[in-house]
């Protein structure tokens, strides 16, 4: 299975199952925050900055979209079996 390693990511959501992560990335020269899904039972807050490494996963979501209205479709990057720690700017 691939690995992925998310380095200087925020926390941006929560939930019971694990958290979504932003990460900004540079694509044809223009930065902008890609985001992962990560599994875990680790619990962290919202603006906590990590580092992750874990097994890649995409699937296929739908959402509706907030700027058009329709229904749109994309791949979500998903993170199983994590190594997860604090990012350098971490206080701990």
């Amino acid at each position: 299975m691939a690995q992925i390693k998310i380095t200087n990511a925020t926390v941006a959501f929560t939930n019971p199952k694990g958290f979504v992560a932003k990460a900004p990335i540079t694509v044809f020269g223009e930065t902008r925050d890609e985001y992962y899904k990560v599994w875990t039972d680790e619990k962290f807050a919202e603006g906590d900055s990590v580092e992750i490494v874990g097994d890649l996963s995409t699937r296929i979501e739908e959402f509706t979209s907030k700027r058009t209205g329709q229904l749109e479709t994309t791949a979500a990057i998903h993170v199983n079996n994590p190594t997860i720690k604090a990012g350098s700017d971490a206080p701990f």
